[in-house]
């Protein structure tokens, strides 16, 4: 059964469905949660009482030690009288802010307007009714790949039906009419039952403040590691037991928050299938897994074009139609990418601690009902706006400049066609370098590419045939060792920071020790040194090879523009490869510095570290800004008049502190820099396999021969001994 693809959504809903019944006991249980979650907030207030009368007793009842003192034991007598009073009241302080804690305040997504959406808002009511939910009364738009419905103003809208709904525009790029009216029936679904969308409410509300108050961190957590760094031996005590006391009370804190997500997840799970029932009776059960489906590959998509949106802001670029992006990505998607991720939900299974059933469990309970549904046009999605195009840009504008937080007046908006054909440019190239090297490419192995004499191309190809079986092993080595070699830096850079490494091992070190970190880097870095000497022989033939091929299409081309972006490739392969090395400092570099802030908490000695984490910045700074000074008036190949490449990076402010400076230039070495190496590269091979194709074809005659005015009789040309038959059974 289907509608025509002309009629007006509103008029192609047919019937009505019946209200999914749960059971009194469910509603019954779903009340005892909810009221269990309330109640674990008041265990956690009644530990706080136990607290303030632990000190309050310790103050009446240990006064006694100064009648057993004199002279300076009356002073010890006092710090171990007065100590354990200030930490626990520093103690108790770090208890009561959680219970004052309020998360940041997100900025709103897109909002848009009835009369701007007629259409939108009128399908969004027409689901309501048939679901029985509160008809919402705002309506937002962002670039996710979900849509969710709730409370427009928290807690005071938690006694009325003031809803806000919020919709990604990836699903109405991606998905049907039909799949995207699904998606919103099992987002009012939660609202159909009044009590149960309360206590849901109030479940959610309580897990996501625990797991707010256990991991988020403040200024006074800050103060309070500060303090704890202070030199007075009676002070540092003092403080290092009120941090202790703040180590116990955030363990307490996370039991609590295991012990709500555990007796929470059962019920959640079940609001899940009543959610999904509603879906099911609207867009059908045999619909419902179609719909499953689509939201798992946009999710993936989602992620692909994320990459590729961060990826180009490294060089002040950004898309201006995230949604586009996004459908394009999913429209791309490999093969063997769809397959795998089908594989992984195959093979899934409900588990008793998620707040959501595995996917098969939902399909399967959905089919379950056996339900046709109620609507069943298959028009895309974006018939339901009336300018989809315009509403999407004005959407990605928005969530980048407002939700995270980017200086878009600094960014150059590309359309997402432009943006497209370049990712596909950067897939394809990706592909051609896979064929040159046969899948056999380590970009930190490439030194710059030469032309040289076109004849040499064959011989060269040769050679990397016969060395390429035992190159794929001394490749796996040579990943092997960078990584131990990354992972001995970041181990050394901990251990020169003052931490002790409790297992070595997992940084490829045999002890915890200065000394026995740079043994194993030095042996490391030998190793490696001797491995690329053995791996030279491939390499200088790939080269050579490449070379060749180049030369004798500069020669042969077919125009001066063809010619000219050539140039333009081997110029800048030519100022990166020069580079690789100081971009990969700065990248390892700055993964001891996350590192090091990650583990700054348990450090003993804040000066210390700050002092060595400078030196790690540094060290990030100095190699970054060499790089780029490097590269000097190197065009960027791909940007539009070919500009410096140093001039388009999005390099930090200058009034931006020296962490942030020197993670942002790390950044635009491991996001920028390399990627428009790998990238180089597999232009240049492309060009060059085009071109041996096109010299296997040609006759055995020489062809770089400059031509020769034919005399009266014109003597045969000799063959050029370089140019042999191509080698059997070779594909390139």
């Amino acid at each position: 059964m289907s509608e025509p693809v002309n009629t007006s959504p509103l008029d192609a809903f047919t019937g009505r469905i019946a209200p999914t019944r749960v059971s009194f006991f469910y509603q019954i249980g779903l009340g005892i949660v909810a009221l269990t979650m309330v109640l674990l907030p008041l265990i956690y207030v009644a530990l706080i009482a136990g607290v303030v009368q632990l000190v309050w007793w310790h103050l009446q009842n240990d006064a006694s030690i100064f009648n057993h003192v004199h002279g300076r034991g009356a002073i010890l007598a006092l710090v171990i009288y007065v100590g354990p009073a200030i930490a626990g009241a520093i103690f108790i302080l770090f208890l009561v802010k959680p219970l004052f804690s309020r998360s940041a305040k997100p900025v709103p997504s897109f909002k848009v307007e009835p009369e701007a959406e007629p259409l939108l808002f009128g399908f969004v009511a027409k689901i309501c009714q048939l679901v029985g939910a509160p008809v919402p009364r705002e309506i937002r738009l962002d670039t996710q790949v979900n849509a969710s419905a709730g409370f427009r103003r928290g807690w005071w809208s938690f006694f009325g039906n003031d809803l806000v709904l919020v919709i990604g525009l990836p699903l109405a790029a991606g998905m049907t009419s039909r799949q995207v009216a699904g998606v919103l029936a099992h987002e009012f679904g939660h609202f159909a039952q009044g009590a149960g969308m309360r206590f849901s409410y109030i479940i959610r509300r309580m897990n996501g403040w625990f797991a707010r108050v256990v991991y988020e961190r403040d200024h006074w957590d800050d103060k309070l590691e500060e303090w704890a760094q202070i030199d007075n031996l009676g002070l540092k005590a003092i403080f290092m037991l009120a941090k202790g006391g703040v180590w116990v009370g955030r363990k307490v804190l996370w039991c609590l928050m295991h012990v709500g997500n555990a007796i929470s997840c059962f019920m959640s799970q079940q609001m899940e299938f009543d959610a999904d029932s509603y879906e099911a009776k609207v867009a059908g059960s045999t619909e419902f897994a179609r719909t499953a489906e689509r939201l798992r590959l946009l999710s993936v998509a989602h992620g692909a074009a994320m990459n590729d949106a961060y990826q180009t802001f490294q060089t002040k670029e950004l898309p201006d139609d995230l949604p586009a992006l996004v459908a394009w990505r999913e429209q791309m998607m490999p093969a063997e990418v769809r397959e795998n991720l089908e594989k992984q939900v195959a093979e899934s299974k409900t588990q008793w601690n998620q707040t959501h059933p595995a996917d098969p469990d939902r399909v399967k309970a959905a089919l379950a009902l056996k339900a046709e549904g109620v609507f069943h046009q298959n028009s895309p999605a974006s018939t339901l706006f009336t300018d989809f195009t315009a509403t999407c840009q004005a959407v990605t504008r928005h969530y980048f400049k407002h939700e995270l937080d980017l200086a878009t007046d600094k960014m150059q908006f590309r359309s997402a066609a432009k943006m497209m054909e370049d990712r596909q440019s950067a897939d394809d190239s990706d592909k051609q370098l896979d064929l040159f090297f046969n899948k056999h490419f380590h970009f930190l192995r490439m030194k710059p590419v030469e032309t040289r004499h076109p004849g040499s191309w064959r011989e060269a190809r040769d050679q990397m045939q016969a060395a390429e079986a035992g190159y794929v092993t001394l490749l796996t080595q040579y990943g092997q060792l960078q990584e131990k070699q990354a992972k001995q830096g970041i181990g050394a850079d901990l251990i020169e920071g003052q931490f002790t490494l409790p297992t070595p091992g997992e940084f490829a070190l045999t002890a915890s020790s200065s000394a026995t970190a740079k043994s194993c880097l030095k042996q490391t870095q030998d190793q490696i040194f001797a491995l690329g000497n053995q791996m030279a022989v491939y390499e200088n033939a790939a080269l050579r090879r490449l070379g060749a091929a180049l030369e004798w299409r500069l020669t042969h081309a077919e125009n001066e523009g063809q010619a000219t972006h050539i140039q333009h490739l081997l110029t800048a392969q030519n100022a990166l490869a020069q580079v690789l090395p100081d971009l990969m400092h700065a990248t390892r570099a700055s993964r001891s510095l996350r590192l090091l802030f990650d583990n700054a908490r348990n450090h003993h000695d804040g000066y210390a570290l700050e002092r060595h984490v400078k030196a790690v910045s540094l060290r990030i700074e100095v190699a970054a800004n060499r790089c780029i000074s490097m590269l000097g008036d190197a065009a960027h190949p791909y940007l539009e008049n070919r500009p410096p490449i140093a001039q388009v990076l999005n390099l930090p402010e200058k009034d931006e502190n020296e962490y942030a400076r020197a993670f942002k230039l790390a950044n635009v070495c491991a996001e920028a820099l390399i990627p428009l190496f790998v990238r180089l590269m597999g232009d240049l091979c492309g060009i060059a396999l085009a071109a041996e194709k096109e010299l296997e074809e040609a006759p055995l005659t020489n062809p770089y021969a400059p031509p020769t005015p034919a005399p009266e009789m014109a003597a045969p040309s000799q063959p050029n001994p370089d140019l042999g038959l191509p080698a059997p059974n070779f594909n390139p």
